[in-house]
């Protein structure tokens, strides 16, 4: 069955991990080479477990901390995910890519990055951004972070944050500084039950005001938290290959997404890191249509709710009318 046809939402996608070879060697050919080259990429595949994960990271990582250096990295994601018919997409970015002088420095060149992304949307897809914290960082040093979101947020430069890292420790150390970004309208997506079980979700519930939690295929090991997911329609990013592919669930046949469609829980379906996954919004909705027998009406559902989830307060223009006509 045949799915591009459905326009297509993702919020949970990791900027660092969108590169791959074909990626690399596609910006060499157009004179846009970065500091990693396809073969030393090469080298990090194939990615199947959780360490071999880890490594492609830390392979990877020689782009990271200029924000000029995904210029060339999304001009290709964006031509692949409208490729797709993607019409909205938000990014992580990391912390590394907001170290500037000050905040007026910062406030320039993002502005800048954010306008060079608005052109490559060409009126087709609307990209926004996210900054991923690294939830094992003490308190002190992500608060001057935070201060910086605000001031992006305030700006209407980006949107939300994520809470993202291994082990899954509490937050709770940084529940002032997550309550601060609440306040400020910045939204906050939270990583939890991914390798933790269902007490990561109860703590990222109790100390992080999540709008939306990341993964949460363990959460479902409990019936309590279940009920109140589908109470509250807490919004659930759900990965699949990842969570193959990391061991957070043994078989594809262990994940929740089947589960989630028959309780009418509140997800989307999202790639994560595509590039050491090596898969794509269609390969996904493939694999749920394969497994768990997702249909069109439910694909169509899942847009619904993504778009509904979505951190950025309106949609473009254009993409809003294309989309509901009046």
């Amino acid at each position: 069955m045949n799915f591009h046809h459905l326009p297509k939402a993702e919020l949970h996608c990791h900027l660092d991990g969108v590169i791959d070879p074909p990626m690399l060697r596609e910006m060499q050919r157009r004179g846009d080479p970065l500091p990693l080259t396809p073969e030393v990429l090469e080298a990090a595949y194939p990615v199947r477990t959780f360490d071999e994960f880890i490594h492609w990271f830390q392979v990877a990582e020689a782009i990271e901390g200029k924000l000029d250096n995904f210029k060339p990295v999304l001009a290709l994601q964006i031509e692949r995910l409208k490729a797709q018919n993607v019409v909205y997409a938000e990014f992580l970015i990391g912390t590394s890519e907001l170290r500037y002088g000050d905040t007026g420095e910062l406030l320039e060149k993002f502005g800048a990055f954010r306008e060079y992304v608005t052109e490559l949307e060409a009126g087709q897809i609307q990209v926004e951004f996210l900054v991923a914290f690294w939830r094992g960082r003490p308190a002190e040093v992500l608060e001057p972070v935070a201060e910086r979101v605000i001031r992006l947020r305030e700006a209407g430069l980006l949107f939300g944050v994520g809470l993202a890292g291994w082990p899954e420790v509490s937050i709770k150390p940084l529940s002032k500084m997550l309550a601060r970004l609440h306040v400020a309208g910045v939204g906050i997506e939270i990583h939890a039950g991914e390798w933790a079980g269902p007490e990561s979700v109860w703590d990222a519930l109790e100390f992080g005001f999540p709008n939306r939690i990341g993964h949460g295929v363990r959460l479902f090991q409990d019936p309590k938290l279940v009920e109140i997911f589908q109470e509250r329609q807490i919004h659930i990013e759900f990965c699949p290959t990842s969570n193959l592919k990391t061991g957070s669930i043994a078989r594809i046949e262990d994940h929740p997404a089947a589960r989630a469609k028959a309780l009418r829980l509140n997800f989307s379906i999202n790639t994560d890191d595509p590039g050491p996954f090596e898969n794509s919004l269609e390969s996904e909705f493939a694999l749920l249509a394969e497994k768990f027998g997702f249909d069109e009406a439910d694909f169509r559902r899942v847009f619904e709710n993504s778009l509904a989830a979505r951190f950025a307060p309106e949609l473009r223009p254009h993409l809003a009318l294309s989309l509901y006509p009046l």
